[in-house]
């Protein structure tokens, strides 16, 4: 694997701008999310992540609907 270096800039807003070569080799698109971790016992050091869009709904109909789930507890108080 190539690795690649480049320098990023932290702009107005804290906005980050990422240098076209990371962002082609990483194949991102505008709109990518990321987790951006701090090591506290080396602050220098920041590890950004992407969040993968492919994990959003992997797990939809697993589980009822919420307001079906709800309506199934509820019925079951008693009033006291």
């Amino acid at each position: 694997m190539t690795e690649i270096v480049a320098t990023a800039r932290l702009r107005a807003r804290n906005q980050l701008t990422l240098p076209d070569p990371i962002v082609q080799a990483a194949g991102l698109d505008e709109g990518a999310t990321f987790v951006v971790e701090v090591d506290s016992n080396d602050p220098d050091v920041l590890r950004l992540r992407r969040v993968r869009t492919s994990y959003a709904g992997a797990l939809k109909g697993l589980y009822e609907p919420t307001s079906e789930y709800l309506e199934g507890e509820r019925s079951g108080w008693k009033p006291g």
